[in-house]
């Protein structure tokens, strides 16, 4: 064996205890533990939302995502979302606005005071359109609308109402 033809063995052999490291430590950082992210905190949720979700839960409107309810001293604020098999919303959609609003008043009879400002956000989908409401009301009104002293028409004219369609 020549001398060049030993050297070329030697760098050969160097290399493959190369590569066999190289092997080795990606198996053994293949080995560690893989870190676990931290268990979610889960929200708190006060006694009046955990009402309001109830009551729209029991809405016999199409329902298509769970609705969103955050309440405090300041504000109700009720995102809604309902589907319907037809290519637009019926017009009827907007029913459901007064169904949220039923449900608040049932909640608000079971020992949850009503806050100064409500607001109603409804999202109506149909196969080929879509349909955004958006109502804000006082909460005087609706104590008011509820203790049978401000009829339906009044309520609904003091209130600011949008509709959208896409």
């Amino acid at each position: 064996m020549t001398r060049k033809q030993k050297f070329v063995l030697i760098v050969l052999g160097f290399l493959d205890v190369g590569v066999i490291a190289a092997l080795a430590g990606i198996v053994i950082h293949g080995m560690r533990p893989i870190p676990v992210a931290p268990a979610p905190i889960p929200i708190s949720m006060s006694v009046c939302e955990r009402k309001m979700l109830d009551a729209l839960a029991a809405i016999p409107a199409p329902l298509s995502d769970n609705p969103i309810v955050a309440w405090d001293k300041a504000h109700l604020y009720v995102t809604l979302k309902v589907a319907y098999q037809t290519a637009t919303p019926p017009d009827e959609s907007a029913q459901v606005l007064w169904m949220a609003l039923d449900s608040i008043a049932a909640v608000s009879l079971d020992g949850c005071a009503t806050p100064p400002t409500l607001t109603i956000a409804l999202t109506a989908q149909g196969q080929a359109g879509t349909t955004h409401y958006l109502a804000q009301l006082a909460g005087q009104d609706v104590a008011d609308w509820m203790a049978g002293t401000l009829p339906e028409e009044d309520l609904a004219a003091r209130s600011r109402f949008r509709q959208t369609t896409e």
